[in-house]
């Protein structure tokens, strides 16, 4: 399965809206087929931006999501706004360069460091 950034995006904007620790099932995302954001609560939590567990039953993946480490918190303050988010996108594929977590980090840095000069 290939990692989605704006379903990562979105699942961090949710979580951090959410008022305390009750679980985020993987069905819980809209626009999105289950499996599909299991895969990336599980991918996400390996990462360390996100608390989660495998709530895997026999036959059937799934992947629960319970909030943002701070890590997660990190991340999410660089990419939060829309409008850098999409500069972040268009610059790398502009320059034809794969959206990785640290590239989408230090480009993150690199426009806000200039938004803000």
């Amino acid at each position: 399965m290939k990692r989605d950034w704006d379903l990562i995006r979105r699942i961090l904007l949710t979580l951090e809206q959410k008022a305390d620790r009750s679980p985020l099932f993987s069905d819980q995302i809209a626009n999105y087929d289950a499996e599909n954001v299991a895969y990336h609560f599980k991918i996400m939590d390996d990462a360390g931006l996100i608390d989660g567990e495998n709530s895997s039953v026999i036959g059937a993946f799934n992947y629960t999501a319970y909030g943002l480490t701070w890590q997660g918190h990190e991340f999410l303050d660089q990419i939060r706004n829309d409008s850098i988010w999409n500069k972040i996108k268009s610059t790398l594929r502009s320059k034809s360069i794969d959206l990785s977590f640290d590239v989408i980090k230090t480009v993150a840095t690199v426009i806000i460091k200039n938004a803000v000069s």
